[in-house]
């Protein structure tokens, strides 16, 4: 049974980690998500072999909110990187029609 523990442990420190890291950027914020769906999904496994159901179903619905805010972040970023060129594109446009 010390193996499930070992399970739960590492669970947690899992967790642990993705709760200390800082998420003032964008790339804190996905870093965060991934290492908390990573820890999540260990606590599954460790829900399901103690059997805790209750455990298994609340990181599993974790799972799922954090992919959720994971995707938004994704979209969020793709959608500022092509404004940013757009941005880029049209000043590049008026300093030409400046220049001639």
């Amino acid at each position: 049974m010390w193996h499930v523990e070992a399970i739960g442990i590492c669970s947690t420190i899992i967790i642990l980690i993705s709760m200390s890291i800082n998420t003032s950027s964008w790339k804190g914020d996905v870093w965060m998500r991934i290492t908390n769906i990573i820890g999540s999904i260990i606590f599954v496994v460790y829900g399901a072999l103690l059997p805790a159901i209750s455990t298994a179903i609340l990181n599993g619905l974790l799972v799922i909110v954090n992919s959720y805010h994971l995707i938004k972040l994704f979209k969020l970023k793709n959608k500022n990187d092509f404004q940013t060129d757009s941005q880029i594109k049209t000043e590049e446009n008026e300093t030409d029609k400046i220049q001639d």
